[in-house]
């Protein structure tokens, strides 16, 4: 984190708002003393996925979900009893 005086903050507000785009934070000082902080707003849930998007790190799904195909547990049966039985069926 750096650490300005408010003179400088005051002087040199544009370089210190490009640092804070970037991610940095800024502690802003009074003879010494920390008086406030610069940080970056986080990013809206909307921003943050088209961020992670664009990262290649997560892919948006193309629609509703295909539920056809997949097997349900027979009536009566528990849910361990089905886990079990996909798992030796998967074997």
């Amino acid at each position: 984190m750096r650490s300005v005086s408010i003179s400088e903050a005051k002087s040199r507000l544009s370089l210190l708002l490009d640092w804070v785009k970037q991610g940095e934070e800024i502690l802003i000082l009074d003879r010494g003393a920390p008086v406030a902080r610069l940080s970056p707003i986080p990013p809206a849930a909307e921003e943050a996925l088209g961020y992670l998007e664009r990262t290649g790190l997560v892919r948006r799904g193309d629609g509703k979900a295909a539920l056809e195909g997949l097997p349900w547990p027979q009536a009566r049966s528990s849910a361990l009893e089905a886990l079990l039985s996909e798992r030796e069926a998967g074997r």
